[in-house]
């Protein structure tokens, strides 16, 4: 190949390469946005619970969720209509929700999946027949895996592992 070929053939590697640098900065910007809306909904997600909010809560979950239970027994509870039934049993007792705040958090995200993971810091209390009885706060570190669904991402898996109240990352 001659000189003059290779520079009528300069424009359209140019613009090739300009094609790749574009679609790369696209994606990049479509994965910082995925990181935005995980944020925004894991926000949301506690704030329902501080909220006292169920419906919102599991809202925020995938219809085939599975929530890991710590420890050697705990078993697996799968499925929204379980995971509801285990977070707001129909009882005389309440366990209304005072604080709820994540540290250390970290997310990423790839395609239609992405993690949400931290150290989650939650403090409730015990109401039975009206009358406050216990005030309890676990620390946990915490991996959540979500899945986007249509729009909108949803809690597909969570698991924790709970923690000394004093400690740290």
């Amino acid at each position: 190949m001659n000189i003059t070929a290779l520079n009528n053939l300069t424009p359209y590697f140019l613009f090739i390469i300009l094609i790749i640098f574009s679609s790369c900065e696209n994606t990049n910007k479509k994965e910082t946005s995925n990181l935005d809306e995980i944020r925004n909904m894991m926000q949301e997600y506690r704030q329902a619970w501080k909220n006292g909010d169920s419906a919102s809560v599991l809202n925020k979950l995938s219809d085939d969720i599975i929530l890991f239970l710590p420890g050697k027994t705990g078993k697996p509870i799968i499925t929204k209509n379980n995971v509801s039934e285990f977070w707001f049993p129909k009882s005389d007792i309440k366990y209304p929700i005072i604080q709820y705040e994540v540290k250390n958090e970290d997310v990423e995200s790839s395609g239609d999946m992405a993690y949400y993971q931290g150290l989650s810091k939650l403090t409730w209390c015990t109401i039975e027949n009206g009358i406050a009885r216990d005030t309890i706060q676990s620390v946990s570190e915490f991996t959540n895996i979500l899945k986007k669904e249509g729009r909108k991402w949803k809690i597909y898996r969570i698991m924790y592992n709970l923690k000394d109240s004093n400690y740290t990352r």
